[in-house]
């Protein structure tokens, strides 16, 4: 009898449960700051940029994050370009970590950023399953049968 968990149906299931929350979660919090002014944002971030990235380059990527996590969102939630996205917003997480000092987080080992970074690393790896837009637009051609 074959595993049903070891199908590619249940794998992209897998998938699709991973990509969500995390695609939810970037678009929500890019919205946000959208939403509340994106130069408002930067104005208040820049001050967290490390003193070795010129100013003017700071001020861009602070300006760029708002739209950069609403395309990875929506990128992870329809399974469109996925890896990409896997590994775009694993970078984001990472340059936030870095900006703000983000290692551990009070009564625990590690800061929750880097489950995030886990999370998005795997999406990147693995790839968004047979339930997405690139199962659907990518999806492996068969060869056609030898001696024709």
């Amino acid at each position: 009898m074959r595993n049903p968990l070891k199908t590619d149906t249940s794998s992209g299931l897998g998938m699709l449960l991973v990509r969500l929350p995390m695609g939810i979660l970037f678009a929500t919090f890019g919205y946000w700051k959208w939403k509340n002014g994106v130069d408002a944002f930067a104005t208040k971030y820049i001050t967290d940029v490390p003193l070795s990235i010129p100013r003017d380059w700071g001020m861009h990527y602070l300006q760029a994050v708002p739209y950069a996590e609403m395309a990875v969102g929506a990128m992870l939630v329809f399974g469109l370009l996925t890896r990409l996205a896997g590994f775009v917003g694993a970078a984001m997480v990472v340059s936030f970590m870095i900006a703000e000092h983000l290692w551990k987080q009070d009564n625990m080992p590690f800061h929750q950023n880097f489950v995030y970074v886990g999370i998005l690393l795997a999406v990147f790896l693995v790839g968004p399953g047979k339930i997405s837009l690139d199962g659907l637009l990518f999806k492996k051609r068969s060869a056609p049968p030898s001696g024709e």
